[in-house]
């Protein structure tokens, strides 16, 4: 028995020490500027200000799953069920029996985002299993070039795409811990492509205070390799050196000059690209039962984000469930994401005004759902709400199934 506690004792101490050491490696989490890649200039973007679309696979900052976002994101340390493989992995460590979710995303730009999971306890629910699958469709877009703004008539299509595995486990009756594993594709423009691996890791500390629960959690999303595209599209000749002292530029070549004499024949490259960083998110929650009773239950939740592509973000939620029979129950929501990225004023320094709605409310959330108990199954929808400010606001449904 004593054998058993140290070795539970060491193993707690040592992911304990692997979480701490997670934020050491990630990429563009520290304290500093943010330039986009880093190694680029950063003229023409105000201080302090968004550096969005300079990340690789921005679909996976795209929230799953309806409770937390109508919560607006302060949920890492309050899920306690599929949703949680999302949010936070050692959520999953929580479950009570095996979960499916669907979620569907009405998203900005004519986009749709869909994503699936499913886990399971296992080994007495000390463990937890689970898989999970994203795909982002992206419309065809016509091509536009300097010489043809208006478009060429040719189009080009877009998909992004995650698939991984999580695995959660209790190291303690108060402390649990996950992890995901995942591949992650972009593809664009006829197949130009780039592949990465990534991690999202977990744990959360829950307890006693006053006697009402309190929890505090400790995430990293997106922590991995880079990306880089390439693909056919890229391929480029490049023409023979020439005897006379020119340079192959890929453009004027020996077939240009008749007076030129070729060393080799012409031979095939492909052009370099940027590489790109995952957004890499390391987040601080703590949540608490502001009320319990037989029938209902008020809890309310806090985080900070620490995000590699854009300065610090807040988040606060509330939520209250009430269950109207043992099988029914019902939940309301609200939350605000505050992102400090973006300008509030109505007009630039040149007195331009900006384009798109007023981004007052940007991150403001609302939601709710119901949950119908069958026997040892359960059903539940939820559904949420996204304010995004000067962009179109965004509408989220979930659908999951325990049994």
């Amino acid at each position: 028995m004593l054998r058993k506690m140290a070795l539970r004792a060491i193993t707690t101490a040592g992911v304990l020490l692997a979480f701490v050491a997670l934020p050491l490696l990630g990429q563009g989490i520290e304290r500093k500027e943010y330039n986009g890649l880093d190694k680029y200039p950063t003229q023409g973007r105000p201080g302090a200000s968004s550096s969005v679309g300079v990340r690789a696979a921005e679909f996976l900052t795209i929230p799953v799953g309806a409770r937390g976002i109508g919560m607006g994101g302060a949920s890492s340390a309050v899920l306690d069920d599929i949703s949680a493989i999302w949010w936070n992995p050692a959520g999953l460590g929580l479950l009570e029996q095996s979960e499916v979710m669907l979620t569907v995303v009405d998203y900005t730009m004519n986009l749709s985002y869909s994503y699936a999971a499913f886990a399971t306890p296992i080994a007495d629910n000390v463990m937890t299993i689970g898989v999970f699958a994203g795909y982002l469709d992206i419309p065809d877009e016509e091509i536009t070039t300097i010489t043809s703004p208006n478009g060429t008539g040719q189009y080009y299509n877009a998909y992004d795409f995650q698939m991984g595995a999580s695995f959660a486990y209790n190291l303690s009756d108060r402390f649990t811990a996950g992890i995901n594993v995942k591949y992650i594709h972009q593809d664009f423009f006829q197949n130009l492509a780039a592949n990465a691996l990534g991690i999202d890791a977990g744990a959360i500390y829950h307890t006693e205070l006053a006697d009402r629960e309190i929890r505090f959690a400790f995430t990293v999303q997106n922590l991995g390799t880079n990306l880089t595209m390439r693909g056919e599209n890229l391929r480029v000749n490049v023409g023979p050196e020439r005897l006379n002292g020119g340079v192959p530029d890929g453009y004027g070549d020996y077939s240009t000059d008749p007076f030129a004499l070729a060393t080799r024949n012409t031979r095939e490259a492909f052009r370099a690209t940027n590489t790109y960083r995952l957004p890499t998110t390391v987040k601080i929650a703590l949540a608490y039962n502001l009320y319990t009773s037989e029938s209902a239950n008020w809890l309310a939740s806090a985080e900070l984000w620490r995000n590699s592509n854009i300065p610090i973000s807040y988040a606060v939620g509330s939520e209250v469930n009430y269950n109207f029979t043992p099988f029914l129950s019902g939940a309301v929501r609200m939350g605000w994401l505050i992102q400090t990225d973006e300008f509030t004023d109505s007009a630039d320094q040149l007195g331009y005004a900006y384009l798109g709605d007023n981004p007052t409310w940007r991150g403001l959330s609302f939601g709710g759902g119901l949950k119908q108990i069958f026997g040892s199954k359960a059903v539940s929808f939820n559904y949420a709400y996204q304010n995004k400010g000067r962009l179109s606001a965004d509408n989220f449904f979930s659908l999951q199934f325990g049994f």
